[in-house]
């Protein structure tokens, strides 16, 4: 069978595939022939294809946090209409400063008329109707990043780094840091999701200097995320995908 998770950008699919990789045994492989579903690299969008005995997942970057909808409009909802392309769908989205219930409601307007029902960090039941009028089932699974508080996923990461006492301190001076330096940067720097990345920026320049031009995926490999108790507690649920 076929799973698909749908993350806003690359670095988000980056960290979802390492991590189920380590933690499940998903391994990478060649998008199967008969879907073809591809990814616009000039938008910001990925489409990478993993497979673990006889199943396939596919985690897709949908280039940015605005784009979820039509990027399901257009690329998934058609296979799962016409061929129940998937029997299980997983969202994973920054909570920002957003109310939980906000995202629910609008998650079920941008997946509709595939999901219909949503709760939280659950997995649940849904049905829709194919192109043949048939009744077709699929499972649902939402995860907002981080679990309990405003932020995103550079909020879980950070979380995931401190858990470690050293790396606990340069977490908080590279914090404060960026704060010092936001008035003086404002251009670069003036809203929360970008002084999270900032600080999570510095953090990986003290860390490994010797990487600071490397692409973000090395940056990504080099920590090793499956024993975060942290991460281990947002993608439980993921982990059964």
């Amino acid at each position: 069978m076929n799973k698909l998770i749908l993350c806003e950008g690359k670095t988000d699919a980056i960290l979802l595939s390492y991590y189920l990789e380590r933690t499940c045994g998903w391994t990478h492989r060649n998008a199967p022939k008969s879907l073809a579903i591809k990814a616009d690299e000039s938008k910001g969008e990925s489409a990478y294809w993993y497979r673990k005995d006889n199943e396939s997942l596919l985690i897709c970057g949908v280039g940015g946090k605005n784009n979820f909808g039509s990027f399901f409009k257009e690329k998934i909802l058609p296979t799962m209409v016409d061929s129940s392309a998937f029997s299980k769908i997983v969202v994973v989205t920054d909570r920002d400063d957003k109310e939980e219930q906000s995202i629910l409601d609008s998650f079920r307007s941008l997946l509709w008329p595939v999901i219909t029902r949503i709760k939280n960090d659950t997995w649940i039941p849904n049905s829709y109707e194919n192109s043949y009028k048939q009744e077709m089932f699929v499972d649902f699974l939402l995860i907002i990043i981080p679990t309990d508080k405003e932020g995103a996923l550079e909020s879980l990461l950070l979380d995931a780094i401190s858990e470690n006492e050293y790396d606990k301190a340069i977490v908080k001076r590279s914090m404060a840091y960026v704060d010092e330096i936001q008035p003086v940067a404002d251009r670069y720097i003036h809203k929360k999701r970008l002084k999270l990345k900032a600080c999570l920026g510095v953090t990986w320049a003290i860390q490994y200097p010797e990487k600071i031009f490397s692409f973000i995926d090395d940056q990504i490999r080099s920590v090793r995320w499956e024993e975060s108790q942290v991460l281990a507690q947002c993608f439980q649920q993921l982990r059964n995908i």
